[in-house]
């Protein structure tokens, strides 16, 4: 009888063992999904290089543009090499901007400090002013140029320096406390723990599998996965009825006309899209 009590009582400590052992491996396995969650995919490190240097070749072709325009640099057709100079100097302006912009989707910098937030977001809109506004100036104030040739290439170089502040200035900036809020967010996700879905058209994503809005978006505009790839996808705001579904009130999208209207487009979109399909599918029966 003791035998049996001693081995019943053992046999309680092993199984009490195991689910502590149990408990603290959940535990572990929680923590390191959070972790992992917690990283942002891809390499903002290797892009924000990359943008560096080209915006060092870009800085590069208008220091060569000037020099020409300075007769400091002498060639054979110096307007042709300074409208080559200003064209090279968009191109790799305007993609080291693209670069950076998508290592801050990867990488977003924090708003605590806006001054440093605005740098960061903006560089790039920043670097191509850079890049153009002092060879423009040098052109307007040059006596060298013909005046025919002064006047097509400072029209290229305004050009120029519209098109890459255009192009390069980030007009939706996103910082990390939104990516922490997104991940707040989605952990009650009916779509999974920090899974959601998103329009390509639209800029909120969806936690809610019966919202309405998401039922509304077509399949070829539709998608889905992790709020890492959602926020990578600009889509950094919740929807505004899947955020009354979950009660939340913070990250969530504020522009409704706008997104009513893209949604509204994407719902029309995917009817026509189907109407064409069932076109398609009926000629091989009418023949």
């Amino acid at each position: 009888m003791t035998e049996r009590k001693t081995s019943a009582a053992k046999e309680a400590a092993e199984v009490k063992e195991a689910a502590t052992k149990g408990a603290a491996a959940t535990r572990q396995a929680a923590a390191a999904t959070n972790e992992a969650l917690a990283r942002p995919t891809g390499n903002a490190g290797t892009l924000r290089l990359l943008a560096i240097v080209l915006w060092v070749l870009g800085l590069a072709c208008e220091v060569v543009g000037i020099l020409i325009l300075l007769q400091k640099l002498v060639v054979s057709n110096p307007v042709v090499f300074i409208v080559i100079a200003l064209l090279l100097d968009l191109v790799l302006v305007v993609a080291g901007s693209f670069l950076w912009k998508r290592a801050n989707k990867i990488d977003p910098p924090s708003e605590k400090n806006p001054v440093e937030f605005f740098i960061k977001t903006q560089l790039g809109a920043i670097i191509a002013v850079i890049a153009f506004f002092p060879i423009l100036l040098l052109l307007l104030l040059d006596k060298n140029l013909d005046k025919r040739a002064k006047t097509l290439i400072s029209i290229l170089a305004v050009v120029c320096l519209a098109g890459a502040v255009g192009l390069s200035a980030d007009y939706d900036p996103i910082s990390l406390e939104d990516l922490q809020q997104m991940r707040e967010n989605a952990e009650s996700s009916d779509f999974g723990a920090n899974y959601v879905k998103w329009s390509t058209n639209s800029k909120v994503y969806h936690t809610w599998a019966t919202c309405s809005a998401l039922n509304r978006i077509s399949e070829n505009n539709l998608r889905e996965g992790t709020v890492d790839e959602a926020f990578e996808a600009s889509k950094a705001r919740m929807c505004k009825i899947c955020a009354g579904h979950f009660n939340i009130t913070k990250g969530v999208d504020g522009g409704d006309v706008a997104d009513d209207a893209q949604e509204a487009l994407d719902e029309a979109a995917g009817d026509l899209a189907d109407d064409a399909e069932d076109a398609a599918g009926a000629l091989p029966a009418a023949a």
